[in-house]
């Protein structure tokens, strides 16, 4: 038997032979005009944006069962059929609001926006201000020593001191709203109304691009936005300004306000509905291979009138057609499905699936991921938004997850004759993510963001039909690479990139845990986990996938945005106290924080 170091090089070296030897033979070419036609219909008007809940999500759905049938493809969905459904939470609204100081009742959308996490119920207390809201052990600056929130309603600036130690990343995680809410819910506060700073623009606003995500659940405090116009009628009462409470809140100091309570009511609606995963496949021609797979995966919702999600809010409700994200993509799964299918049969099995919700958090690829066998999955390739092809080529996610990967990709690439740019796999949040969470080698290929990207402008007429048939053949190149070698690739265990922004020791834009969050977990308290990222600090702590965090640095954990509230008010190398759920029982470790790269 060979020594370890010597099995390890020879296996690599068989696997760099393999894509080696595999990579100069083309794939099937994808027809153009069959793509751009395809995009075209996914992205029209009629389909509603694609978004959650909507008829024509639904109807993009059969259509890509028809196309997949119609290429000749074989059902590849539970129980033989085309499709993988499921239900989630597909819209989330208020139903009921309403807020009174004293005997003045405030207007919605003037006067007042009612957060979407906030906690339903009705609110009754004095008013009582918390300056920003900070609660930091390590700076020492708390708002709430001395103030009675217990049971009150605490009026909470936006933003944070202006003091030098909050002046990096961290301070501005201290002055998230989601971070204040688990500040006022641990000292008792039944309410709270964030007040705009002197630089806000002074109306209630919109939510944040994700703040109306379907999935977004209770921070367990009555929450609202007020505008400056109330907050100042608010002040004066208390014979004060706006820029008063700011001065007093640099100062740590908490005027009292009026006496008046506040009164009020909260009813957040949350609505389900069922969505799909459509799944199509090719099985393969080489009866040893064949029971691998590789699977081919694009998502096909968008972001419907804009609900979540758009870098345009002032332009909400109107329709995103998400025409490049992604219907780019899932057109592209359909040609190249037809031209697999049109040809000579690849050794291993190709699966091809249109992947749903995406847009609120990967959740339909974290559904396959489980519910698949894992260990038949030889690699993944993922395409999103590759309609917009123009001088900076084609960039690349994930190279780095099998060795030989790279190559492969530069190799094809150059027979194209297209500038490739290869970025860290742990980064380009898409559905390729929840395979290199399962620790599969995936590839992720997209001609990049542009000024267009969640908006309404995001349109068909806009794509480039020649641009996006170079890189489908290129990703046909690669894919029948890797279903025809030899070897299947071996995943390659987390490690610093020379992919990486500033490289594995420069930059860094905030703490790691390595933790990938299970998107729509329902009835969960805490922050459930899909999976931990292998050579992460989060697995060297024993964390685990289905692990339930409670609890972390001190603070209980209600939700994913808690968690994730709490975990960049951290700096890099700190240690942190974790709990989490595990099959009934409590368990309790701690990580040492990464750099996020």
């Amino acid at each position: 038997m060979l020594p370890a170091v010597r099995r390890r090089a020879l296996s690599l070296l068989l696997l760099l032979l393999a894509f080696a030897c595999a990579s100069p033979v083309a794939g099937p070419a994808v027809d153009a005009a069959l793509w751009q036609q395809e995009a075209s219909w996914l992205a029209d008007p009629a389909r509603e944006g694609r978004g959650l809940g909507t008829a024509g999500l639904a109807a993009a759905a059969e259509q890509l069962a028809a196309q997949f049938a119609a290429a000749g493809l074989e059902p590849g969905g539970p129980h033989g059929g085309w499709f993988e459904r499921f239900r989630m939470p597909v819209e989330i609204r208020v139903a009921e609001q309403r807020l009174a100081i004293g005997d003045a009742a405030l207007e919605p959308g003037r006067d007042y926006r009612t957060l979407l996490n906030s906690a339903d119920g009705e609110l009754a207390g004095p008013l009582v201000f918390a300056g920003y809201g900070v609660h930091d052990a390590e700076t020492g600056w708390d708002d709430w020593v001395g103030v009675p929130a217990d049971g009150a309603v605490a009026l909470v600036l936006d933003g944070r001191p202006s003091g030098g130690q909050f002046a990096d990343q961290r301070g501005a995680a201290l002055g998230r709203r989601s971070v204040k809410l688990l500040a006022a819910r641990e000292h008792g506060a039944r309410a709270v109304l964030f007040a705009p700073g002197l630089e806000g623009d002074g109306d209630v606003g919109l939510e944040d691009p994700l703040g109306a995500l379907p999935t977004r659940t209770s921070s367990g405090v009555v929450a609202f936005a007020l505008s400056r116009a109330a907050t100042e009628r608010i002040a004066a009462s208390a014979g004060l300004d706006l820029g008063a409470l700011v001065g007093a809140a640099e100062k740590r100091f908490y005027p009292p306000l009026a006496a008046a309570r506040v009164t009020g009511a909260v009813r957040i609606e949350r609505r389900k509905g069922v969505v799909a995963n459509v799944v199509g496949r090719l099985p393969g021609s080489d009866r040893t291979l064949r029971g691998q797979e590789i699977v081919i995966g694009a998502h096909y919702d968008h972001i419907g009138h804009g609900e979540f999600g758009s870098m345009r809010p002032a332009s909400v409700p109107a329709i995103h057609p998400g025409a490049d994200d992604n219907a780019s993509g899932a057109a592209g799964l359909v040609a190249l499905a037809r031209a697999f299918a049109a040809g000579p049969r690849p050794a291993r099995t190709l699966v091809f699936v249109a992947f749903t919700a995406e847009e609120a958090g990967l959740i339909g690829s974290a559904r396959w991921v489980k519910h698949a066998d894992a260990s038949a999955i030889s690699s993944m390739i993922n395409l999103d938004m590759i309609g917009r092809l123009g001088d900076d080529g084609v960039t690349v996610f994930g190279a780095d997850t099998a060795t030989g990967f790279e190559e492969l990709v530069r190799r094809a690439a150059r027979q194209h004759g297209l500038a490739v740019k290869f970025e860290d796999g742990t980064h380009g949040p898409s559905d390729h993510a929840s395979f290199e969470a399962a620790r599969i080698p995936s590839l992720f290929f997209t001609t990049g963001a542009h000024e267009d990207y969640h908006t309404p402008g995001d349109v068909a007429e806009k794509l480039r039909p020649a641009g996006a048939a170079r890189v489908l053949d290129l990703v046909s190149d690669v894919t029948l690479a890797l279903a025809n070698a030899s070897e299947r690739p071996v995943f390659a265990a987390e490690a610093p990139s020379s992919h990486a922004a500033g490289g594995a020791e420069g930059g860094g834009y905030g703490p790691y845990l390595g933790t990938v969050p299970a998107f729509g977990a329902e009835g969960v308290h805490g922050a459930k986990l899909a999976a931990v990222r292998p050579g992460s600090p989060a697995e060297r702590a024993g964390l685990r996938a289905g692990d339930v965090i409670v609890e972390f640095a001190g603070t209980p954990v209600g939700n994913l945005e808690e968690f994730a509230a709490l975990l960049f008010s951290q700096r890099e190398g700190a240690t942190v106290r974790i709990v989490v759920e595990r099959e009934g029982e409590r368990v309790e470790t701690s990580a040492v924080l990464g750099r996020r790269r």
